[in-house]
């Protein structure tokens, strides 16, 4: 699933007749068409995701309760893959779990959030906590110790609004790998973050690496493309696509599902 984390940012609007309404929460996802060429559709009620199909053939299946929300993954011949389940406290998303097979055994992982004063401030996973900041509604870093064995990921944002804002979908938590998994930082800040990422950087273990981000905006409300710069140890690979089109459509569309 690593390539689909990288889907995160692109689309192209449903133009009305009387021209667009340029307010981006007024829009969502209709369609993701990804660097792989594979293309996943959503479908909604009443303004939240119920499926997402892929060309891929894997598809998502929503439930929601009063205090989380089930998913699951399933592959074309229908066969489960992965659950997960996000649960919430006060709207806050506090706990999030993985369950997975891997041969004939299936494995589960989970990360906790803890919050203060509504702002995220930390995140535990297998027991190791990370410390978090956020500002304006965006989460700008995540630090585990100090030195050359401390991890910190620094995360800096540009003005326009996030689409994937507390959108759960394939850019997962946790990538799962065998019997174990990873933790991947830039789907958590995709996910807790108000606005675009255009430049994150990570150190870990003295090693540095920093993506850089560049959208094509429509209208310039909602990103159609993003295309990536990749710098290891000041070893720079650049023009590279991450993402070819994701189509909106308002959400006064989605008053049943399709």
């Amino acid at each position: 699933m690593t390539r689909v984390l990288l889907l995160l940012f692109a689309c192209a609007a449903t133009i009305l007749s009387c021209g667009p309404d340029l307010n981006p929460q007024k829009y969502l996802i209709k369609s993701i068409l990804s660097s792989s060429y594979e293309e996943y559709s959503f479908q909604h009620k009443d303004g939240r995701i119920q499926r997402v199909v892929g060309t891929d053939s894997i598809s998502l299946e929503y439930a929601y309760y009063t205090d989380s929300t089930s998913i699951k993954q399933f592959n074309k011949a229908g066969k489960l893959l992965q659950r997960f389940q996000l649960i919430f406290t006060g709207g806050k998303l506090t706990k999030y779990k993985i369950r997975w097979q891997f041969g004939q055994l299936w494995y589960k992982d989970s990360i906790s959030f803890g919050y203060s004063g509504g702002n995220l401030t930390q995140i535990i996973h297998k027991s190791s906590l990370l410390q978090t900041t956020t500002l304006n509604n965006n989460l700008t870093t995540l630090k585990r110790g100090t030195g050359l064995l401390g991890v910190s990921y620094t995360n800096e944002y540009e003005g326009v609004t996030n689409p994937f804002s507390g959108v759960y979908w394939l850019d997962h938590f946790l990538l799962p790998s065998g019997f174990t998994t990873t933790l991947q930082p830039l789907a958590l800040a995709r996910y807790f973050s108000k606005n675009n990422i255009i430049t994150s950087t990570s150190v870990i273990l003295g090693s540095t690496q920093i993506s850089r981000f560049s959208y094509i905006y429509l209208h310039g409300i909602l990103p159609k493309a993003i295309n990536y710069e990749l710098e290891t140890n000041k070893t720079k690979v650049s023009d590279l696509v991450l993402v070819f089109d994701i189509q909106y459509t308002p959400k006064d569309s989605f008053g049943s599902a399709p």
